[in-house]
């Protein structure tokens, strides 16, 4: 870790003025990483908007230009479509051959994340950029959910705030801030040169054939693993994403206010509220709408935190939501061949109620891995 040049990363929520990219050199970046696209169901359809011009003001104040593509595949098929689509653009923009090309690799939404992500790296360096990189949060290199070791040549970029150890060994660049420089910008150190080196698409565009994508069945998004809260999200359409209710997801992540969050913030998706999570009280609450929405009961919310009169709670107050210890659950996952009647009849409910707690706009429409609340 010889070096600590400065680079930003940047997507359509950044400008793409000369003048900013010549404020964040005087600043002493070298570089920056571009967001070229980003990953979807339906086949990969977003671009930035901004990025063609990005890349350009970037490079044209001096600054050595990446690009990067925000993963959201679900297979190893999936990874590679939306490896193509990446090229795809990256070529329309003129990026040479000698690009560093990144997988910002955040949603686990894939059973195996590691061979899907190398899927997804392989099929962009058969493609002629044989520069690569991976994104990723500290968490997930640690937990094992992306091994650091396991991309070959790949250059792996490893986000923590507030920390002083990156968890692996081999990082070449850490995301250290999303607010550096006073720009409001995520800003990384280089290590070894990856990503600030070099004269910026010196060589030439390749000429590599990009395949058709293969088809592939989407169904659903398994609710699985963390979520890194991106801008314009709100808690209610995240929940929506994975399957859950807000409420759940701010009893598991140990949410006060669910209209307050972040960009960058990593949340919890999985799981169910245990006896440990705890559900800040709302405007309207009562100790009853409380109960119904994690599955549980009024006596049992009273008796694991100890209140004398059900009737009085109030805004802000804590509340332990989780069932008490007495080896019960609240939570099923589905399995493959469930419907939402056949789950009902398996519990003493109905497929009305199990809806109505879960959230269901649809109960015809359940996937295999869903959580839902009993």
């Amino acid at each position: 870790m010889a070096l600590r040049n400065l680079f930003i990363d940047v997507s359509g929520y950044q400008e793409d003025s000369v003048a900013y990219f010549q404020r964040a050199k005087d600043q002493g970046v070298m570089g920056v990483v571009v967001k070229l696209t980003e990953g979807s169901e339906d086949g990969s359809a977003y671009v930035n908007p901004r990025a063609e011009t990005q890349v350009r003001n970037a490079a044209a104040v001096g600054l050595h230009v990446s690009c990067y593509h925000f993963a959201r595949y679900t297979s190893n098929a999936d990874a590679q479509n939306e490896a193509r689509f990446f090229v795809k653009i990256a070529k329309q923009y003129g990026m040479t051959s000698d690009t560093r090309m990144v997988d910002d690799a955040e949603v686990h939404s894939v059973a195996d994340y590691n061979s899907a992500t190398a899927a997804f790296l392989n099929e962009v360096k058969a493609l002629g950029y044989a520069n690569v990189g991976l994104y990723s949060m500290k968490s997930f290199f640690t937990s094992g959910t992306l091994n650091s070791h396991g991309f070959g040549e790949a250059k792996i970029w490893d986000a923590g705030y507030g920390i002083t150890d990156l968890g692996i060994d081999n990082a070449a660049a850490w995301q250290w801030t999303d607010n550096g420089l006073g720009m409001s910008v995520d800003t990384s150190y280089d290590f070894d040169g990856a990503f600030t080196v070099g004269s910026s698409n010196s060589g030439t565009v390749p000429s590599t054939p990009i395949p058709a994508p293969n088809p592939v069945e989407h169904v659903g998004h398994p609710a699985t693993g963390t979520y890194t809260v991106q801008s314009g999200d709100t808690l209610s359409g995240i929940a929506d994403k994975f399957g859950t209710t807000y409420q759940i997801l701010a009893a598991i992540n140990g949410i006060g206010d669910p209209n307050q969050i972040w960009p960058g913030q990593v949340l919890k998706v999985t799981g169910t509220a245990s006896q440990e999570s705890t559900y800040y009280v709302q405007a309207g609450d009562t100790l009853s709408s409380i109960a119904n929405k994690f599955g549980t009961t009024v006596s049992n919310l009273v008796s694991i935190n100890h209140i004398s009169n059900p009737n009085v709670i109030y805004v802000g107050q804590k509340i332990y939501v989780g069932e008490a210890s007495q080896g019960q659950s609240n939570a099923y996952t589905v399995q493959s061949g469930d419907t939402l009647s056949g789950i009902a009849d398996k519990f003493g409910t109905t497929w009305q109620n199990l809806a109505q707690k879960n959230g269901l706009a649809n109960p015809n429409v359940i996937y295999v891995g869903q959580t839902l609340v009993i």
